[in-house]
């Protein structure tokens, strides 16, 4: 049970990374035809919520690395297809980005996927 767990958080830990690194992009936004490439990297490279991503990522591994040594990787990957499904919707619901029709049709697909994989093991 446990491993499964550390799977679960590996998703999870990959879905906030994704979420914040977006969140603190917008924050970090050049207005368009500003030359300040370099103070936008340099900015980001020093926010704390760009840093607990690279923090959240690091711990991912860790425990990915701790999971699949007790599980089979062929099940636990599927699992990490989630995140194409957590974080488009946690995009919608962040930051009012939109889903179009054909791109839900696909998260679905993929949430029946990794079901279907689940249920052969």
């Amino acid at each position: 049970m446990l491993p499964l767990l550390m799977v679960f958080a590996v998703l999870a830990l990959t879905v906030y990374g994704q979420l914040m690194m977006k969140a603190r992009a917008l924050a970090h936004a050049v207005p368009v035809g500003e030359a300040g490439r370099l103070g936008y990297v340099v900015s980001m490279l020093s926010d704390v919520g760009v840093l607990s991503c690279f923090g959240a990522a690091v711990l991912a591994a860790v425990l990915w690395m701790l999971a699949i040594e007790r599980l089979e990787v062929g099940f636990a990957y599927p699992f990490m297809a989630l995140s194409f499904v957590l974080v488009p919707l946690g995009s919608m619901v962040l930051f009012g980005e939109r889903v179009p029709p054909m791109q839900l049709a696909g998260l679905v697909l993929i949430v029946a996927g990794v079901t279907v994989s689940t249920l052969a093991r």
